[in-house]
């Protein structure tokens, strides 16, 4: 659809509108999906990790499944983009989230049973996509177990739902106001306008950075992993910056850690059950330092929001330390420093 973008030029300038238009699009979605939970009278920090992250979370399952039907590069596009954005997310965003909260507390206390929660789904999905990546090759096997996860983990959201409502009954408080309501059938019209301007962009800033990486002689692995990973991770951290400034940090945090679950399950599970018994080639060398990265990003995350005391301002810092660490591992590989 998009091979009419040929040149440098005209690939950086799509890749700036079009990161424009997935930011809006999926802005808009969240906004949209954040009053159905409300309306379905769904806790805070179960909305993030389901209703937020699936909204934010659609740029990375659109760059996935668009690789898999239209390029055939998922080792080389999808997977990259994906493991990017998953250490971007679980980094960059609740460094964001807690330097935007605006409690009068300069201490950021989430919830240690939703981070308990999140984070051993997350490092389960990863564990499970490490494997797969051992063995070499991508099947419908490999996508019905990461899909078997996520279902899991649905299942604990839903059952701490019930358990919400319940509590919630039992002592009369009163339901969240909903500041713009929505009726359903603008919910759906929404949902389906945006999802598609999402799905329509996403193609272009694939397209835009297949040229980009002819154009300067730069491995699609590596424009995927930064470039592709940074333009669908935007959606992912507005949210949290949104959740952060209404107080919402559990949601902010949720929603970061919840949408990775959903990348890693859901936006790479599902195209290698689209690959059948045949599946898909893994390229164990290419991506295991990334894959490294994703853990370790993940426990120095999950570690200072464990902390006892809570998370301090300061903290967000050392987030955006072993980013840059992982930025300059990138730039080696690209370098041919690091294999």
């Amino acid at each position: 659809m998009f091979g009419f973008i040929n040149n440098l030029p005209l690939a950086i300038v799509t890749l700036i509108l079009m990161s424009y238009v997935v930011s809006k699009a999926s802005d808009k979605l969240g906004d949209v999906l954040h009053i159905l939970g409300l309306k379905l009278n769904i806790p805070t920090s179960v909305r993030g990790a389901t209703f937020d992250a699936i909204s934010s979370s659609f740029p990375e399952f659109s760059t996935a499944m668009i690789a898999v039907l239209f390029y055939g590069k998922f080792s080389d596009v999808g997977l990259p983009t994906v493991s990017g954005s998953a250490v971007f997310n679980i980094l960059l965003i609740p460094m964001a989230s807690i330097l935007a909260y605006k409690g009068v507390s300069l201490t950021v206390k989430v919830d240690k049973k939703v981070t308990l929660r999140d984070s051993f789904f997350y490092l389960l999905s990863i564990g499970a996509l490490a494997i797969f990546t051992y063995l070499g090759n991508y099947n419908y096997i490999s996508g019905l177990i990461l899909l078997g996860i996520y279902t899991m983990y649905i299942v604990v959201l839903y059952l701490q739902t019930k358990k919400y409502r319940s509590d919630k009954a039992a002592s009369d408080e009163e339901d969240e106001e909903i500041e713009e309501d929505m009726s359903y059938t603008k919910i759906i019209f929404w949902s389906a306008l945006t999802i598609g301007a999402i799905w329509f962009s996403i193609d272009a800033i694939i397209q835009s950075a297949i040229v980009v990486s002819a154009s300067l002689n730069i491995p699609e692995f590596i424009v995927s992993v930064i470039i592709l990973a940074a333009c669908t991770s935007i959606p992912d951290t507005l949210l949290s910056v949104k959740s952060s400034r209404r107080g919402d940090v559990d949601g902010a945090v949720s929603n970061a850690i919840g949408s990775n679950i959903f990348d890693i399950c859901v936006c790479l599970g599902f195209p290698m059950l689209l690959a059948g018994s045949e599946g898909m080639a893994a390229n164990f060398t290419q991506n295991i330092g990334v894959l490294a990265f994703v853990v370790l990003s993940m426990l120095t995350t999950g570690g200072l929001l464990l902390k006892k005391d809570g998370v301090h301002k300061k903290d967000a810092y050392l987030m955006l330390g072993v980013y840059i660490l992982f930025i300059g591992y990138i730039g080696a590989k690209a370098l041919g420093i690091v294999m």
